[in-house]
């Protein structure tokens, strides 16, 4: 019975982790428009590091800087606090707005990580976001 209670515990979590995600730019149920949205809760934090997780869902079809087609995206990024920048460590890319079906591509980053940008989209969040991660970390 315990067992069940714990397993219970969990979904919820689950749940509450998903309605954690703080939206920065945009609107999480119109797929017309740009929605950046970060999860506050940091998965890690090593001195000046931090990692998080992050989410992207643009107002029309895009590629990625390897040519890979998306909607929207979903990723973890470790931002340096030191040197001020975010880098991509994973994402998944998916065909449809709003992170909506299968993923269509995963690709892990952690070995050669990728720039957080965020190319067509005014005003651009990148700085916002990194200075809000650090600032949460006390750097």
């Amino acid at each position: 019975m315990r067992w069940w209670f714990a397993c219970f515990g969990l979904v919820g979590a689950s749940v509450a982790a998903e309605a954690a995600w703080f939206t920065v730019t945009g609107n999480p149920e119109d797929s017309l428009v740009n929605t950046v949205q970060v999860d506050p809760v940091a998965i890690k934090v090593t001195g000046e590091r931090r990692i998080m997780n992050l989410r992207v869902s643009r107002s029309q079809d895009r590629a990625n800087w390897e040519g890979v087609p998306y909607r929207s995206y979903d990723a973890r990024v470790a931002f340096d606090c030191r040197a001020k920048k975010g880098e991509y460590l994973f994402a998944r890319f998916y065909m449809a707005p709003l992170w909506q079906g299968e993923a269509h591509k995963t690709t892990d980053y952690s070995e050669k990580p990728r720039p957080m940008r965020f190319l067509s989209i005014e005003p651009n969040p990148a700085d916002r976001i990194i200075r809000a991660a650090c600032h949460a970390s006390g750097q």
